[in-house]
C-alpha cells in the first residue's frame, strides 16, 4: 500500500499554510515542484489558480489557502504539491506556503479529529498528529478539494 511502511506506519507530507502545519498522505503525492505561477483559465472556481504544463500534460492548480478562505500573498508560495486521485483529474497541483518534511506516523500517533479543527469540519480531516508538541492536521485532500461547499480556516 503506498504511503505505508512494513511496520504499519503511514508516511505523511507536512507543509505549512497560513502559519499552521498540515499534511497529506505521501502515497497520494506524485511530485513536489518549485512554485511557478499557473496559466490562468476562464470560468473556474476562485480557488483554482489555473493550469500548468507537467510532462506534456496540463494539470489544474488549486490554492489551498483560497480553498480555505485564507488571504494570501503570492510571494509566500514556495511549492506546488502534485497529488494523484483527486476527482476526475489524474493529477492536481496544490499550492502551499512551504513543504516541511516527510514523516512516518504510527497508527497510535494519529488522533481522531474533533468535530472541527481550525474551523475545518472533521469529514475533511483524516486525523491530527502531534509533531514536536504542535498539532499537524492530516487533510483528506480528495474530499476537501472536490467538495462544492465553502470551507473556512479559522484565524
Amino acid at each position: 500500500m503506498p504511503g505505508t511502511s512494513a511496520l504499519g506506519e503511514e508516511k505523511i507530507l507536512i507543509f505549512i499554510l497560513a502559519g499552521r502545519q498540515f499534511a497529506v498522505e505521501i502515497g497520494g503525492v506524485e511530485q513536489i515542484l518549485e512554485y511557478q505561477p499557473p496559466i490562468p483559465t476562464p470560468r473556474r472556481p476562485s480557488y483554482v489558480e489555473g493550469i500548468l504544463e507537467h510532462r506534456g500534460h496540463y494539470v489544474p492548480v488549486m490554492s489551498l489557502g483560497k480553498r480555505l478562505g485564507v488571504a494570501e500573498a503570492a510571494s509566500l508560495y514556495s511549492a506546488i504539491v502534485l497529488l494523484r486521485g483527486i476527482g476526475s483529474d489524474p493529477l492536481v497541483g496544490l499550492i502551499v506556503d512551504q513543504v516541511v518534511r516527510i514523516l512516518p506516523v504510527s497508527p497510535e500517533g494519529i488522533l481522531a479529529p474533533p468535530p472541527r479543527v481550525f474551523g475545518i469540519r472533521a469529514e475533511f480531516v483524516r486525523g491530527v498528529v502531534n509533531v514536536g508538541g504542535r498539532p499537524v492536521v492530516w487533510l483528506d485532500a480528495a474530499k476537501l478539494l472536490t467538495s462544492p461547499e465553502p470551507i473556512s480556516l479559522l484565524a
